[in-house]
């Protein structure tokens, strides 16, 4: 599988996949490590769609019989991923010299080394960049709809599920990712299949997967907005942090890591503590519609309950 240096022209290729890197690096020194580039890139959108790609690249953008020509964009995406996650995994040893004594700096006489923290910030960002590439692939194949993502096993986790895209999860839970939403499938199904589906029961959760509009328009908003908010306390409380996007746990401290460690942990507890509130008041009103709905003439409150106000602030 190959996705850079067809004609030859690698290092130019990384280049202008990167942009943010001089124009003078080897070839020779990223092709060994391109391949786990790519491996941390289906680890997300899956072997098939990157297969896909590579295949396009190989027939020089060209129309192949399982891509259209259309797919130049996510293969610009995704050579920009894999160069990213490539680059996060070369950048800490490249000013380092390595040799039978053992590694020695590698700076010239009138240059100054970053400072760790410095170099800490630089990585950070190379990775967030690389989780950014990524988020647009996915937005480009989702726009686009090719046959060769939608019949990929990571799309195919969609089927059957209360919320099927990125753009509707955000109606309950504004993640803004594309790539966030292919990560929580697996948790989306997990929560679906043990909270929520047992409350709402076999016969009307198979009318909601159906498009019945008269159990739908009952019950569809409660249990979407359950699935969200304990789909996110359990990306909270399992996946490392850098792989949120900012705004759901965020510590911003220039303190020693045990300190940091502590904060983000007490952050995860709090934040999954209060989608975890949220998340039962919506269970609570699904059991009280359900058992609206199989009474017989019984009249459906469709309110959802909003936030209580207390005299010292608000809680959810």
């Amino acid at each position: 599988m190959k996705l850079f240096d067809r004609d030859g022209a690698g290092a130019a290729e990384i280049v202008a996949a990167i942009g943010l890197i001089a124009d003078d690096i080897t070839f020779d020194k990223w092709e060994p490590l391109l391949p786990l580039g790519i491996r941390d890139v289906e680890a997300i959108v899956g072997s098939e769609t990157v297969r896909a790609l590579a295949e396009f690249y190989e027939a020089g953008g060209m129309e192949t019989d399982s891509v259209p020509a259309s797919a130049s964009g996510a293969l610009r995406y995704l050579k920009q991923a894999v160069a990213f996650f490539t680059w996060l995994k070369i950048i800490p040893t490249l000013d380092a010299q390595h040799g039978d004594s053992g590694r020695a700096a590698r700076l010239g006489e009138n240059e100054k080394g970053l400072s760790s923290l410095e170099k800490f910030h630089d990585e950070e960002n190379i990775l967030r960049l690389a989780y950014e590439a990524t988020d647009a692939l996915i937005a480009e194949l989702d726009r686009h709809g090719f046959e060769f993502w939608t019949t990929s096993r990571k799309y195919r986790m969609r089927d059957g599920l209360l919320i099927r895209s990125k753009e509707q999860f955000d109606e309950y839970y504004n993640i803004g990712s594309h790539r966030l939403f292919v990560t929580l499938l697996p948790m989306i199904r997990e929560v679906q299949s043990a909270d929520v589906a047992p409350v709402i029961g076999r016969k009307f959760m198979k009318s909601i997967l159906e498009g019945d509009d008269a159990i739908s328009d009952v019950l569809m908003e409660p249990a979407a907005r359950a699935v969200a908010l304990l789909t996110m306390k359990k990306a909270v409380e399992r996946l490392p942090v850098e792989v949120l996007p900012e705004g759901i746990v965020q510590v911003q401290q220039s303190q020693p890591v045990k300190s940091r460690l502590k904060a983000e942990k007490a952050a995860r507890d709090a934040v999954a503590a209060a989608l975890g509130s949220d998340a039962s008041r919506y269970i609570t009103q699904l059991q009280d519609l359900v058992a609206a709905l199989e009474a017989d003439n019984a009249p459906v409150d469709r309110h959802i309950a909003g936030p209580i106000v207390h005299s010292k602030g608000m809680s959810f």
